[in-house]
């Protein structure tokens, strides 16, 4: 049965919730065709920041390997991971580096706030690479994931971006089977090779925190904020698709569980999305004590136990955290 103490806990991660989004739909360079130069980098590049040393453990080994290719709601398709969380030679990335057609169109994986953002800069010419302290267009975005402030990095982005500091983004319609749609998210930027870049690439980061929301450019508490994973590996929370993959609740499965009173994986999977400290798989008197609290958090209007899927639609869309099929 779980305890007021667990349900409190699961509460008070809810009340900070915000909503979700992202997806990407890939668009050319404007003009037409593309030449192999404004194609994706298929190696790994300087991002304006410095290698960082390897993190000992685990941590440094651990992670969707270089070469793999990656989906997200972000972009639409499989996209080639030029550099993962450790490069080659050892050193922690603590980023991925996604390769993206010049252009490519950008989308939030999930709802935040625009918490710092450059713009101006040029896409690098074809072959050229500025250094390592040029500057890029950059977005950094705050998200509540779990009750918890995150931010994300998304960096070498082309000029113009579409966005101001201090705007609320918006996360993705959900479909049917409890995923995001793609394309139906605030657009973010496009993609670009602007900065310490190799070619065009999107550099994505993840970190515990967010920085105050004070305006644009590279000098405000946002812009110093956002190589927190670089300079400070207590801000990390793994990688970056820890903001946008959230596990699916089969509502038909949990409300037959609740009607038989039996055990179900349905009533495990939403126990750990919403952080309830039990792991019964039942649905017993201290998992409709759960549901109540839960309504009564969110101020749905039917505060009985069942279970129903509009109720874990409107916590979801409140969470951001799973998804309902």
């Amino acid at each position: 049965m779980a305890s007021n103490k667990s349900g409190t806990r699961v509460l008070t991660a809810l009340t900070a919730a915000l909503v979700s989004g992202a997806v990407a739909a890939a668009v050319p360079v404007a003009g037409g065709a593309v030449s192999a130069a404004q194609g994706p980098a298929q190696s790994a590049g300087e991002d304006g920041e410095a290698h960082a040393p390897s993190i000992p453990g685990p941590r440094a080994v651990v992670g969707t390997p270089t070469g793999s290719y990656v989906t997200s709601p972000s972009w639409t398709g499989q996209a080639r991971l030029n550099a993962g969380w450790a490069y080659s030679n050892g050193g922690a990335h603590r980023a991925w580096d996604v390769g993206l057609w010049l252009g490519t169109n950008v989308y939030a994986p999930r709802s935040g706030l625009v918490i710092g953002l450059n713009d101006g800069v040029a896409n690098n010419a074809p072959g050229f690479n500025p250094g390592s302290n040029s500057p890029s267009n950059w977005v950094l975005l705050c998200h509540t994931v779990k009750g918890k402030p995150v931010s994300s990095l998304w960096q070498h982005l082309s000029p113009g971006i579409p966005l101001r500091v201090g705007q609320r983004v918006s996360g993705p319609r959900m479909g049917s089977d409890g995923r995001a749609i793609p394309g139906t998210g605030t657009l973010l930027a496009r993609s670009g090779n602007t900065g310490n870049s190799t070619g065009p690439h999107l550099h994505l980061a993840t970190f515990k925190g967010c920085a105050q929301a004070t305006g644009p450019g590279n000098s405000t508490a946002a812009a110093w904020s956002r190589y927190n994973y670089l300079n400070k590996p207590e801000t990390l929370v793994w990688e970056p698709s820890r903001i946008w993959n959230r596990p699916v609740v089969d509502a038909a499965a949990l409300m037959t569980a609740y009607k038989t009173k039996t055990s179900s994986a349905a009533v495990l999977t939403f126990r750990k999305v919403v952080g309830d400290a039990s792991r019964s798989r039942k649905a017993n008197v201290g998992f409709r004590l759960l549901i109540k609290k839960l309504k009564a958090q969110i101020k749905y209007k039917n505060r009985t136990s069942t279970p129903s899927r509009a109720f874990l639609k409107k916590l979801a869309s409140r969470t951001q955290d799973f998804g309902v099929r």
